[in-house]
């Protein structure tokens, strides 16, 4: 049965059964002969174009021993030996214009036993010039040689401005192959030989040098084609190609391209090209030639140096092989197309048969499932099937008698049932009854604790409260009292300090000590003035204020102290409503806190300044700086008075400034990490009546 519930027939089954196997061999032994074929067609193909790649290299080799065989007649010629020396050079030139004519040289030159040229039968306006050629250098020492050649622009021109333009060629992006060097092509590749003169003595008198340039001169290559694949076509299409390459270029072909034209300019690819030039090995397999696909073979071309200066190229077209390939195969599917529908038939009509009567028995067995156990299965036959509807009807008789039994026992239990559920309701009420009333004690306690909870977290808080303000108001009364009997010696030392100034001999000769009782003496005062600040009964004066009106005239007070310290500010004054407060306590306290960020920032940072009115009518005025930070120990003792870590502090700024927001309803929170900086936050109720803070809780740390 299928995920959607339906069934998948018995006799589809059989004949995939049936089926499969037969198939997959067939399939298998058809792709094996596929690749059997395959590779046999390819590699013959193969082992084809590589004799058909040594039958073009012996006609190149055939046509440089033919140019090789003139240029040593020419050498040897009894005409040019006597002009020569006899100095004739107009003779000469007449004799080597008809030579160059006759043979079909591209050039023909003559040079005198230094190398210096005396005739260029194409352009004999030319001459006294050394050619560069390593050939003609063998042959005025005797040697004789024949070979490709590379000539360079400069010499082409001094043979013919008709070669210059002949060999000239724009190179052709090619897909496949490498990137373009140069965007054309203007030395010249030829097929040179060069021969030395003797005169009758047998002493060399000069050489002779000519050839045959391979820039689109197409009569090689197409003699290769008619030779080797005896101008062959397939759809319109020459079968059998061959190629002259000039380094990756195609200078002579018979190649075309998707225009018709002879791909003159076009490239070798990139794979081909690192093999044969490169590696300088031969290379023979399926390549991309311009714009379809061939089996192909190159090798390399030597100068007589020994350094790969082209390649020759042959190759036959692809399309047929595959052509012939497809055929084969096509006959070979078929054949396994009808052999595996006889199959199918022969299977289909057996499994059809089998699952006929299996679908008979099904319907009779339906019935017996919705309940008919009167039915039984008609056997026909003596097979497994017949065997199957036989066990079927000694079941149903089975179940007949078993069923009676349950009949039986399931009115006795349906009597158990019965009386076991109500006992179970009953019991169910009970505990459902002592479930709720336990849930209604449950809630009443939780009630109870959350309210005793608040309850203690508020008495905690004004006891703190409670014991501060009467430390603190202990301290101020010893204060106010040490503060006094401190302040009547210190006026007496300054005043006599004076006196002392006034004497110039003394000033001069206790200068330092008088300024150093001057400095502690200033000191000490600063300490009476902040005591009795401290103690002194301090009355609000409240106004309508625009704090952020307030922090901007801080900020530009403290100016100065930010540049000198290289402290960079940043600020961001939300909009608050104007509320009622006693500014002057606000700018002392802020005042206060943002001088203890900046000494906290001695060697500069950042000062953060923010304002923020929140949903619930509170303001804060947040004041963060990049400061050393504090330790936990630090933020707990840091409102307590005469506590300082600075060198030369009171420590009452902090404890006068936390006091003044409390008696103004508000409160001070302090968050802070050592290395990283401090955030103090002033919290200040919106428009509160005198008297009625923001509740107490103490300091707030962070």
């Amino acid at each position: 049965m299928t995920a959607d519930g339906k069934i998948f027939p018995l006799k589809w089954k059989l004949v995939l059964a049936n089926l499969s196997l037969p198939l997959l061999t067939m399939a298998l032994a058809t792709a094996f002969s596929i690749h059997v074929i395959n590779s046999f067609i390819f590699k013959q193909a193969q082992s084809k174009i590589v004799n058909d790649l040594s039958a073009a290299h012996e006609i190149y080799n055939f046509e440089l021993r033919d140019i090789d065989a003139v240029v040593r007649l020419v050498a040897s010629g009894c005409d040019l030996v006597r002009a020569l020396t006899a100095g004739r050079r107009t003779d000469i030139q007449r004799v080597m214009q008809r030579l160059r004519v006759t043979e079909k040289f591209d050039f023909l030159t003559l040079t005198d036993n230094s190398g210096r040229v005396v005739v260029r039968a194409h352009n004999p306006y030319q001459f006294g010039d050394r050619p560069a050629m390593s050939l003609v250098n063998r042959a005025l020492i005797g040697e004789h040689h024949a070979s490709t050649e590379i000539l360079p622009a400069a010499e082409i021109t001094k043979e013919s401005q008709d070669l210059e333009r002949q060999v000239h060629l724009e190179i052709i992006p090619t897909p496949k192959a490498r990137q373009k060097e140069r965007a054309a092509v203007t030395d010249g590749m030829a097929l040179v030989s060069a021969w030395p003169v003797y005169d009758r003595r047998g002493n060399i008198i000069g050489a002779v040098y000519g050839g045959v340039l391979l820039n689109r001169n197409y009569t090689l290559v197409d003699t290769i084609k008619k030779v080797v694949f005896h101008d062959a076509v397939f759809a319109g299409q020459d079968i059998g190609t061959a190629t002259i390459f000039q380094d990756d270029v195609r200078i002579s072909t018979n190649v075309k391209d998707s225009a018709g034209r002879r791909a003159i300019g076009t490239q070798v690819s990139r794979e081909v090209y690192e093999r044969v030039v490169n590696s300088e090995q031969k290379w023979t397999d399926r390549a991309f030639v311009v714009n379809n696909w061939y089996i192909s073979a190159y090798e390399p071309i030597y100068n007589y140096e020994r350094r790969v200066i082209g390649i020759l190229y042959v190759g036959m077209l692809e399309r047929p092989f595959v052509d012939f390939r497809n055929r084969i195969v096509m006959v070979l599917l078929f054949i396994l197309g009808l052999g595996s529908l006889a199959t199918f038939l022969v299977v289909f009509f057996v499994a059809r048969n089998v699952s006929q009567r299996l679908m008979n028995m099904e319907e009779e067995m339906q019935k017996v499932a919705d309940g008919d156990l009167g039915r039984l299965v008609g056997v026909h036959g003596n097979d497994e099937i017949s065997l199957l509807a036989t066990r079927f009807n000694q079941m149903i008789a089975a179940l007949r008698e078993r069923d009676s039994s349950i009949e039986r026992f399931n009115k006795n239990l349906e009597e158990t049932v019965a009386q076991r559920t109500a006992e179970l309701e009953a019991r169910n009420l009970e505990l459902l009854q002592t479930k709720q009333d336990l849930l209604k004690m449950m809630a009443d306690k939780d009630e109870i604790n959350r309210r005793l909870e608040e309850s203690l977290a508020r008495l905690q808080a004004a006891q703190e409260q409670l014991v501060r303000s009467g430390k603190l108001a202990a301290l101020g009364s010893l204060v106010a009292g040490v503060a006094h009997e401190i302040n009547n010696p210190i006026n007496v030392i300054t005043g006599n300090i004076e006196l002392i100034e006034m004497d110039a001999e003394m000033k001069q000769r206790f200068a330092a000590e008088i300024s150093l009782v001057k400095k502690q003496s200033q000191r000490i005062q600063k300490i009476v003035k902040n005591m009795l600040g401290f103690s002194r009964v301090r009355h609000t004066a409240f106004a309508e204020v625009d704090l952020n009106e307030m922090v901007t005239r801080v900020l530009a007070s403290l100016e100065p102290q930010l540049e000198e310290l290289g402290i960079r500010l940043e600020t961001d004054l939300g909009p608050l409503p104007r509320i009622m407060n006693d500014e002057d306590h606000l700018v002392q306290v802020v005042t206060n806190i943002i001088v203890n960020s900046l000494q906290a920032m001695p060697g500069g940072g950042t000062l953060r300044v923010r304002t923020v009115a929140e949903d619930n009518g509170r303001l804060r005025i947040i004041i963060s700086d990049t400061g050393c930070g504090m330790t936990p120990a630090e933020m707990e003792n840091m409102f307590n008075p005469f506590y300082t870590t600075k060198k030369d502090g009171t420590g009452l700024g902090l404890s006068i400034s936390y006091e003044l927001i409390r008696s103004l309803g508000g409160d001070i929170e302090v968050s802070s990490e050592v290395g990283r900086g401090t955030t103090i936050t002033i919290i200040l109720a919106g428009n509160l009546p005198a008297g009625q803070n923001i509740p107490p809780g103490g300091q707030n740390y962070r």
